[in-house]
């Protein structure tokens, strides 16, 4: 199955596995997850920023409303992240991606590049999140633990999710 033919499909999947993460994975006061930027980030590169931030909004409000969040936390948090997404991609992957419009995966950029451009994003996201869930009522030390401990877990959760929406170089050079 290539990945840019059915990345719809797998994107609505995936927003639905976050419907249910947030409704039933609730791991406490200081956990939050989320694969939301994970999804934003690995949407194609010919996808321009407009499009990417509708989405967002779209995957934001849909969260929310199908879930026990404020309505709207979510998308104000994710347009940031599809605003700033090509500029994190030429930050970490290089400018080439963008220029020729290919796709980065795992074996033709590293972990630790793309860990990092997904660190980035999910820093805006969680970093927003908490500013907006807590709304100046909460103390520092709340805030702050809560954004290092989602984005320890976000991190892990979502690097999995890139797995399956990035394409996978091998099974593609197997097809050809």
């Amino acid at each position: 199955m290539k990945v840019s033919q059915h990345f719809g499909l797998l994107y609505c999947l995936l927003l639905l596995a976050q419907v249910i993460l947030s409704n039933f994975c609730q791991l406490g006061p200081y956990v939050m997850l989320s694969i939301l930027p994970a999804m934003i980030l690995c949407m194609p590169i010919s996808t321009g920023t407009i499009g990417c931030m509708l989405a967002a909004f779209a995957s934001g409000l849909c969260v929310d409303w199908l879930s026990e969040g404020l309505v709207g936390i979510n998308a104000a948090a994710l347009v940031p992240v599809a605003l700033l997404r090509k500029p994190i991609i030429r930050i970490f992957l290089g400018e080439d991606l963008i220029t020729r419009g290919e796709s980065f995966s795992f074996k033709k950029n590293g972990t630790i590049k793309i860990s990092a451009a997904l660190i980035s994003a999910l820093a805006i996201y969680i970093g927003l999140y908490v500013f907006l869930d807590g709304a100046g009522t909460r103390p520092l030390w709340f805030s702050l633990t809560k954004a290092g401990v989602s984005l320890a877990c976000c991190f892990v959760l979502s690097l999995i999710v890139m797995r399956h929406l990035m394409p996978d170089d091998r099974k593609q050079e197997g097809q050809r």
